[in-house]
C-alpha cells in the first residue's frame, strides 16, 4: 500500500504531509493538489491516502507517517553512492569499464588504518605489493593482512611444515621483498592429506580501513589485475565492510585461518 509514497522524494514527501497536516489537503483529498506536490503518481498516491483515511486515520496521523518516511527517504544513499562494478577487459561500446589494478590502487592509496586482501593465487604480483609496502612506510599505523590459499598440490605427500615453507619463501623473494611485512594467514584445511577433507580458501576482495571493499572474480596475478575479463563491485558501505572483516577474524579466532609469523 505504502509503494506510491516510498517512490517519491524526501522534497516531495515533506510538502504532502505539510498539505495534510494544514494545507490543502487537510479539509479533503484531491487529485488535484495531489498532482501539484506528487506529479504522475497522483492517482496511486490518492488511492493510498484514501485507504489510510477509511482505516481511521486524521489527515494530521497520516502527515506523521509521511514525515516519518521522508525521515528515512533522507539518510538513503543512491545506489551509485554505494556500489560500482569494476569490469575489467576489451573495451565495448556504450559500456563503461573500469580496472581492476587501478580500482585496488586507489583504494590502497586512501588507506589509514588497515588492508585486508584475500586471494587464492599469486603471481607477478610484486609491482601491486610494493605499492602497498610504500603506503606502509609513508603511514606508519598501516596494518596491511593477506589471506592466501596454500594449497597441496595433487600427489604431493609432503608435510604440511613443508609446503608452508616452500610457499613462504617463494612469498618472500618473488612477491613481496618489501618491509615492513604484511601478516599472512592460511586456510589449514587446504593441507589435508585426505581430498575428501581438503578445502580452499577460495575469495577474492580488497578491504581498506573497513569502510571500503572490492569484491571480485580476479585473483592476485599480473594477468587478472590487468589483462583478463574480470568482474567485481566495488562496495562503498561500511556495514558491508566491516561484516566481511569480522568474518575473516572469526575465522582466525576460530582456529580454521592460521597466521605464519614472518621474519622481519
Amino acid at each position: 500500500m505504502f509503494k506510491s509514497l516510498l517512490s517519491l522524494t524526501s522534497s516531495a514527501l515533506e510538502n504532502l504531509a505539510g498539505a495534510l497536516r494544514d494545507g490543502a489537503l487537510s479539509r479533503e483529498l484531491n487529485v488535484y493538489t495531489l498532482s501539484q506536490i506528487t506529479g504522475s503518481n497522483a492517482s496511486d498516491v490518492f488511492e493510498c491516502l484514501t485507504k489510510l483515511q477509511n482505516s481511521g486515520m486524521t489527515s494530521d496521523h497520516i502527515a506523521f507517517v509521511i514525515e516519518a518516511i521522508s525521515t528515512k527517504a533522507r539518510t538513503v544513499k543512491e545506489p551509485s553512492d554505494l556500489f560500482e562494478l569494476v569490469l575489467s577487459g576489451p573495451a565495448v561500446a556504450g559500456v563503461p569499464t573500469r580496472d581492476t589494478s587501478a580500482t585496488i590502487l586507489s583504494m590502497v592509496e586512501s588507506a589509514e588504518k588497515d588492508i585486508m586482501l584475500v586471494g587464492y593465487v599469486l603471481h607477478r604480483i610484486k609491482p601491486l605489493f610494493g605499492r602497498i609496502a610504500e603506503r606502509m612506510n609513508l603511514v606508519p599505523m598501516l596494518g596491511t593482512k593477506i589471506f592466501i590459499d596454500i594449497p597441496r598440490k595433487h600427489g604431493d605427500t609432503s608435510l604440511s611444515q613443508e609446503i608452508i615453507r616452500r610457499f613462504v619463501a617463494d612469498f618472500v623473494n618473488e612477491h613481496w621483498p618489501f618491509h615492513p611485512r604484511p601478516e599472512l594467514y592460511y586456510d589449514k584445511r587446504s593441507l589435508e592429506n585426505d581430498p575428501l577433507h581438503r578445502s580452499s580458501l577460495h575469495a577474492k576482495c580488497v578491504v581498506v580501513d573497513r569502510r571500503l571493499a572490492l569484491i571480485t572474480s580476479a585473483n592476485l596475478t599480473e594477468a587478472a589485475q590487468e589483462r583478463n575479463i574480470e568482474l567485481g563491485i566495488e562496495i562503498r558501505h561500511e556495514p558491508t565492510a566491516e561484516r566481511i572483516c569480522r568474518y575473516f577474524e572469526g575465522l582466525v579466532q576460530n582456529g580454521i585461518l592460521v597466521k605464519y609469523f614472518l621474519s622481519g
